[in-house]
């Protein structure tokens, strides 16, 4: 074997070894910087399942099933919202997917670019400024757990029933509900009950 062909043979093989290690330094760096973007883009966990429904002009926030559930009935927590500007609303009923409805008490009055707030948690303001606070419960049966979903349908006068997918809240802070402000310690009795404005 000539010189010639061992050093040609060597350069070959260093040339190939660059190549593989750019080639392995380029997958990782992408790689990498992947997964950085994907999480800066990444929102928050809330508790509640969040819909807006842009023909109807109406906005579902932070929807979920209070903890801790008792009787086989839920306290349901949520913001309901009317983006019309011009034209109010009213929100006539909340059926779950056996057509069981929930029971509502207060003013279900839905004013242009106004909002309805569901259930309070136990150990917040149920009537803080500026919030029209319903009291509601739903029928809470076995199907209804930590990390699943069950069907809800917002039943409104003039847009129409309105699906979301709400989960039950494994047992998080009372500042979880959006329109509420925390009062410190607990305060077993206060759910919210009538209008709350």
């Amino acid at each position: 074997m000539s010189a010639r062909t061992v050093s040609t043979r060597r350069t070959a093989t260093a040339v190939a070894g660059a190549l593989l290690a750019t080639g392995a330094l380029l997958s990782v760096s992408a790689c990498g910087s992947g997964q950085i973007s994907q999480t800066a883009n990444q929102v928050a966990a809330v508790n509640g399942a969040n819909q807006t429904f842009v023909d109807q002009k109406i906005t579902l926030s932070d929807v979920h099933v209070l903890a801790p559930v008792s009787g086989g009935q839920g306290r349901l927590a949520f913001v309901l919202t009317n983006l019309n500007p011009l034209q109010g609303d009213r929100l006539t009923s909340i059926t779950d997917e056996k057509s069981r409805r929930a029971t509502i008490s207060g003013d279900t009055t839905l004013a242009a670019s106004g909002s309805l707030y569901g259930t309070a948690p136990t150990g917040s303001n149920s009537a803080a400024p500026g919030v029209t606070r319903l009291t509601v419960t739903v029928p809470v049966d076995s199907t209804w757990r930590p990390g699943l979903t069950n069907k809800l349908w917002f039943h409104l006068e003039k847009a129409g029933s309105l699906p979301i997918d709400v989960p039950i809240d494994a047992g998080a802070a009372p500042a979880s509900a959006a329109g509420i402000t925390v009062t410190g310690g607990e305060h077993g009795g206060d759910h919210g009950e009538g209008s709350g404005h």
